[in-house]
């Protein structure tokens, strides 16, 4: 069985940053980053063990300033008719980065054709088409799991999708409910493994209003070695229990030690920073990465820019026009509320 690890901490590649040739600017995505060149060198010599590496650590608010556009670079020589198993998941990883989940699973089944036992291709598989609303497709590449992983693996993949499109409350909980029973069953040797079903358990019980269940599901350390994913969740918990500080407290500290500052981070910061009353130095930042993304017309961030104007822009319509945008994106129920919620405010409003 050929499989991908799921994704970890590793050493950065920063070195391919410094090689003083001829050179490749691409622009970051990221305002906190300035117009970086790529070296032609490092992008010939660059490894794929080299991208996995810079990929894995960019999840990390730790890692390289803009590193998925960085390794989007890097991987371009290794994307050839013949491309390797390993350059493929790389890409598709790349891509759904970068929203693109429609190429992200056309680059994946490529990969399957090569090897249809891949079982970390088969669950990005069915993350990228259950964020697309494919909930049917989702669900057969999550049963195609079985056997290629373990059951925690396959059930996690298999409820998050039913968690996703169920219809009601009710739904929701038993399915809630049932992942939680897997997990105790099939507890998971592996920490990456762990820290996954942590934050499918911690995103369902956010969902169904329980953050004091939601962090205790996310009983990893809230430190710079977590994936940006999961500190978001984290202070997402911590502020519906009304625990502003402990977000100001925590996350400032990891953003002013990392190379840039996450979009979701920033948010976080800024609305916890609203509910302490606090000197608004969070919320100015906040502004100002929005009026970029609006500048820009940056539609892969539109679930950003309507969590922005409906919490702390006070523009009911801004949030609306963003939502809707983000909902023809995006159809995940986090997205299909985000809309409900717009709506009612502009409502409200009018």
């Amino acid at each position: 069985m050929n499989t991908h690890p799921f994704p970890a901490l590793v050493i950065s590649i920063a070195v391919f940053c410094s090689v003083s040739v001829l050179a490749k600017p691409y622009l970051p995505d990221n305002q906190d980053a300035a117009l970086l060149v790529v070296p032609e060198l490092a992008v010939k010599s660059a490894t794929l063990e080299d991208i996995r590496t810079l990929v894995d650590k960019a999840q990390r608010p730790s890692g390289t300033i803009d590193g998925f556009s960085l390794a989007d670079a890097l991987i371009q020589p290794h994307l050839t008719a013949a491309s390797a198993p390993e350059a493929l998941y790389l890409w598709a990883r790349i891509q759904q980065h970068q929203h693109d989940f429609r190429g992200a699973e056309l680059t994946l089944r490529r990969l399957l054709e090569q090897q249809p036992d891949d079982a970390s291709a088969l669950l990005l598989l069915a993350s990228v088409q259950t964020i697309q609303g494919k909930f049917g497709q989702a669900r057969q590449s999550c049963l195609q799991l079985i056997g290629r992983s373990s059951m925690l693996t396959a059930s996690g993949c298999a409820l998050d999708n039913s968690f996703q499109q169920a219809k009601t409350r009710e739904n929701r909980v038993q399915i809630y409910s049932e992942l939680q029973d897997i997990a105790a069953r099939y507890p998971s040797q592996q920490q990456e493994e762990s820290a996954w079903i942590m934050q499918i358990l911690a995103g369902m019980a956010l969902a169904l209003d329980r953050p004091e269940e939601a962090l205790a599901h996310l009983s990893l350390p809230a430190d710079s070695q977590r994936p940006i994913s999961y500190l978001s969740l984290w202070a997402d918990a911590q502020l519906a229990q009304d625990n502003p500080q402990a977000v100001l407290t925590t996350l400032a500290d990891i953003v002013s030690r990392s190379g840039a500052t996450d979009d979701n981070l920033l948010l976080k910061l800024a609305l916890a920073e609203q509910m302490t009353g606090a000197f608004q130095h969070w919320q100015v930042r906040c502004l100002n990465r929005i009026t970029l993304r609006e500048q820009r017309q940056d539609t892969s961030h539109a679930g950003l820019l309507a969590h922005y104007y409906l919490l702390l822009g006070d523009r009911p319509d801004r949030a609306l026009f963003w939502a809707k945008i983000n909902w023809q994106q995006n159809r995940l129920l986090s997205d299909r509320q985000l809309l409900l919620h717009a709506e009612q405010a502009f409502n409200q409003q009018a």
